[in-house]
Formats: C-alpha cells, sequence, structure tokens
C-alpha cells in the first residue's frame, strides 16, 4: 500500500494547525491597554484593596502587607502553552493554616459572612458535594475573598484568600 499521500495530507493538517495555532478558538483575555481603558484599576490600586481585604476575613490578627501581595495568575492565555500570562495580572494574598481547630473555622467562616456588610455576595460553588466550608464572595468591582479546606489522611489546609479582578501593570 502506497502511504505517500496519507504523508502529504497529514503534513498538510499539521503545518495548518501549527501555523493557525490555537488562538482560533482560545479567548486570550484582557490587554493591559484594555484594562486601563475599561476599569482603569492598576495593581499598585488593586494591592491596598486585596490587603484591606484580608485583614477583614482573617480570624487572628496578621501581619499581611501590600507588600505580600502577589499578581497572580496572568489574565490572558497563551495560545501555544494554554499557560496564563501577563501583563494584566490577578493580584491576590492566600495564607493557609495546618489543622486549624473549629473555633478558627468558626471566626473565619464568620468573617466571610460580614463581608456582605461590604457589598459582597456569596457566589455559588461551581463544584457538586464540595466541602461546605469553601466559598467565596465578590464585589460588584469584581474583588473577591473566600477559604478553601482541603483535607487529607495527614492533615486538613484550610487557606484563605483575598484576589482583584484583572489589573493593569
Amino acid at each position: 500500500m502506497n502511504t505517500t499521500p496519507m504523508k502529504f495530507v497529514l503534513a498538510a493538517v499539521v503545518g495548518t494547525s501549527t501555523l493557525t495555532g490555537c488562538s482560533g478558538f482560545i479567548h486570550e483575555g484582557p490587554t493591559d491597554q484594555q484594562i486601563k481603558k475599561g476599569s482603569g484599576l492598576t495593581v499598585a490600586e488593586a494591592a491596598p484593596i486585596v490587603t484591606a481585604n484580608f485583614h477583614r476575613i482573617w480570624p487572628e490578627p496578621t501581619d499581611a502587607a501590600v507588600r505580600d501581595v502577589a499578581l497572580g495568575a496572568g489574565c490572558r492565555t497563551d495560545p501555544n502553552t494554554l499557560r496564563a500570562v501577563g501583563p494584566p495580572w490577578t493580584p491576590h494574598h492566600s495564607r493557609t493554616e495546618i489543622d486549624p481547630s473549629q473555633e478558627f473555622i468558626d471566626h473565619a467562616l464568620a468573617n466571610l459572612d460580614a463581608m456582605t456588610a461590604h457589598g459582597f455576595t456569596l457566589r455559588p460553588d461551581p463544584v457538586p458535594g464540595d466541602d461546605p466550608v469553601n466559598r467565596s464572595y465578590e464585589d460588584e468591582r469584581g474583588f473577591t475573598v473566600g477559604v478553601d479546606r482541603y483535607a487529607t489522611s495527614r492533615q486538613v489546609r484550610f487557606t484563605m484568600t483575598a484576589s482583584a479582578p484583572c489589573a493593569a501593570a
């Protein structure tokens, strides 16, 4: 059987898909310029808000500072690697407590619920059957606060996060 024509077809398909990349069906996300023209939010403006929100939710006094806010994932998807890249970025601050007491958890959840007084609303959990402790709240600007509890046979990891929407560099 002669496979030469099939090799040419395969080469043409591979070549075409390589030239077009994945950008035809992957939303690349907003650019820094689009964020500046839209919300106008910058990382420098978002970081203090993220820090203030984190202070409101963490159940104990915390030393979290603006310098501790990480840039987080980029808001764009590289069509060649399918990885999140920036700028723009999603500034955030997280902290994990290992094997927290029930009192710690209760206080943390009460602090999250109290964020409704600051304009935050509970977002539906997208994971069916998820741990009932896991939840997140979002305000009208897109800032979020939340908690994720992950238990293994050895420990419970209780992570609280405050984050911003996409912010220009």
